[in-house]
């Protein structure tokens, strides 16, 4: 079967024209010839998204080369995409090209294809029609690298198109042309020097399908691998862990050009789910796990925008109106909540900026594709494997999280760590409950879900009352009403979930 393989990136930060002219400086690319076309790739496939449903793409391309040779008519070629298989940034996927007169579909070409002996083919084919399309400029570069393999540097910069509405087009892609894919990763790491690359996992034709049914830009939320019963640690760790840096990445690419503060939340939950199934993985792993040291800048800004997000979206308005009572009766209270609440907008924005400056910083979001690379070298482990191991896994840390919740006569600093503890382990709970759950026997998988919908509601529990006592310390910081930061304070103290019992 045809196959491309290939590894993309968006730029954030970064228009079309600073990523090419940065790329042009690269060491790896300065002396090499620079070759540039127009793209335009338009999308076909039935009003009720048969392709789709076979998880395809077809397209029509026209490609018209830039310069002394744009007055020859472009070139038309037809090709289909089956599903990319792959972690982070890298995808293998089955590929069929023909060429074509004109911009005209061949069924016959397609009907050749593995699509050809799905039920039913040759009407549902004679059904397509284009449903959206993007226009770019293509430049590339060929890299004839040691060891024989050769390597196409793609940048793509214009539009998606999806009837009247319109979204920017800017990513990097490195296609093997032949030899070891593992080059692939040493292109990338040499250009993330310069660039911010950050893993992309969404094709063209499912960015213009999501502008087509208005979620371009959405939160993207966790997937869930589908997964055989009995899978051993390491097709867990492919599946689960693949989809979790795939749910930080596509975040963080929105996060860039959006203040939708879900975005920043669903991020969150990307790197909390990572660090949970790598945790429930461990034991096994062939791997040393890489260093993460360099995205603790990122992780904390991060974690700065969602607790001021949260503040000031949540916490501080759905306790206002108990602060205030009567606007008239307590006008100072009412003012004192209305700069608390324009202090914290504007910390956020502060926030939001700085993450941005760090997205577009190239050694701050390195770090996330040396993650995609270590996730894509994992071998099966030598050590024996026991049908079990994700079950006692599980129920070792539900034990270890029932004892943290037994406090009996603790101070409060215990109590405290305590909560820190039991949430921290809540969420691993949860988590790694949610990405092994389909690997475990039925009677297994069952207790996990029990386990999972303790550990959801101890999660919500202690984050409610955690929210409310970061609130009052922004709100400190922040220099805001100290009535308004006792009062939120008070709150905290009633919803503290281990109070100490005699």
């Amino acid at each position: 079967m045809p196959q491309e393989i290939e590894l993309k990136f968006a730029l954030p930060g970064l228009t079309g024209e600073e990523a090419l002219a940065r790329l042009r400086r690269h060491p790896l690319l300065r002396r090499r010839a620079m070759q540039q076309v127009h793209l335009i790739n338009r999308y076909l496939d039935t009003p009720d998204g048969w392709l789709r449903q076979q998880r395809c793409a077809l397209r029509l391309r026209a490609t018209q080369a830039v310069g002394s040779a744009a007055a020859q008519p472009p070139r038309w070629e037809q090709t289909l995409k089956t599903a990319g298989q792959g972690t982070g940034a890298w995808s293998a996927r089955g590929e069929w090209t023909v060429a074509l007169k004109g911009p005209r579909l061949q069924p016959q070409a397609l009907l050749a294809t593995p699509l050809g002996q799905q039920p039913q083919a040759a009407q549902r084919v004679l059904e397509l029609q284009a449903r959206y399309e993007t226009r770019c400029l293509r430049t590339t570069w060929t890299l004839h690298l040691r060891g024989r393999a050769v390597i196409e540097v793609a940048l793509d910069a214009g539009e998606v198109r999806a009837g009247h509405r319109r979204a920017p087009l800017l990513e990097l892609e490195l296609e093997l042309l032949r030899g070891d894919a593992a080059a692939l990763d040493e292109v990338a790491a040499a250009l993330a020097t310069t660039l911010p690359l950050l893993p992309a996992r969404t094709s063209k034709a499912e960015q213009a399908q999501r502008l087509a049914d208005g979620t371009w830009g959405a939160p993207v939320r966790a997937q869930g691998p589908t997964l055989p019963v009995g899978a051993d640690p390491l097709t867990v760790a492919r599946a689960a862990l693949a989809d979790a840096l795939g749910q930080l990445c596509d975040n963080l690419a929105a996060a860039a050009r959006s203040d939708d503060p879900e975005l920043i939340h669903q991020a969150r939950v990307g790197w909390r789910r990572w660090r949970s199934v790598l945790r429930l993985v461990r034991p096994w792993l062939t791997e040393p796990v890489p260093d993460t040291t360099a995205l603790r800048a990122l992780l904390q800004a991060l974690g700065v925008l969602r607790d001021l997000d949260v503040a000031h979206g949540q916490t501080v308005p759905s306790w206002g109106e108990a602060f205030v009572e009567d606007a008239q009766q307590h006008p100072r209270r009412a003012r004192a909540l209305q700069r608390a609440t324009r202090r914290l907008r504007h910390a956020a924005q502060q926030a939001r900026a700085e993450l941005r400056t760090q997205l577009s910083t190239p050694e701050v979001v390195a770090p996330l594709q040396a993650l995609a690379a270590w996730l894509l070298r994992l071998t099966p482990a030598t050590v024996p494997v026991e049908p079990g191991w994700a079950f006692e896994r599980l129920r070792r840390w539900h034990a270890r999280l029932k004892r943290q919740l037994r406090h009996g006569n603790a101070s409060p600093a215990e109590a405290m760590a305590a909560l820190h503890a039991a949430r921290l382990l809540a969420k691993r709970l949860r988590y790694a409950s949610e990405a092994a759950g389909h690997a475990m026997p039925a009677k297994a998988a069952e207790r996990a879900q029990q386990w999972q919908r303790r550990a959801r509601g101890w999660q919500e529990r202690l984050g409610r009352w955690r929210d409310t006592v970061r609130a009052a310390e922004l709100l400190q910081q922040l220099h805001a009403d100290a009535e308004l930061v006792g009062f939120l304070r008070g709150v905290a103290a009633a919803q503290h979930p281990l109070q100490p019992q005699g």
